[in-house]
């Protein structure tokens, strides 16, 4: 994968901020807003891929889930 580069303007607080977060994790600056970004891509594409899911399967889904909250059945309901 090719590196690029991202210039940003921010504020001087936000960047003091953003260091010390950065500090607290061990990371860099750099390493701390990729992996930021990342991670919110994340989950949107999960979000993206729930709703997906739910489209092709929801009635299915629901009734699983529905199945899943009934009361466990025990040896004496059984007999």
């Amino acid at each position: 994968m090719a590196t690029r580069m991202l210039s940003v303007r921010i504020d001087s607080d936000s960047l003091e901020a953003i260091k010390e977060r950065a500090a607290a994790r061990d990371m860099t600056v750099q390493e701390y807003v990729v992996t930021t970004l990342q991670r919110d891509e994340f989950e949107e594409r999960y979000r993206a891929a729930v709703l997906e899911t739910f489209e092709l399967y929801g009635d299915v889904l629901a009734e699983a889930d529905l199945a899943d909250d009934a009361a466990p059945r025990t040896q004496a309901d059984a007999a």
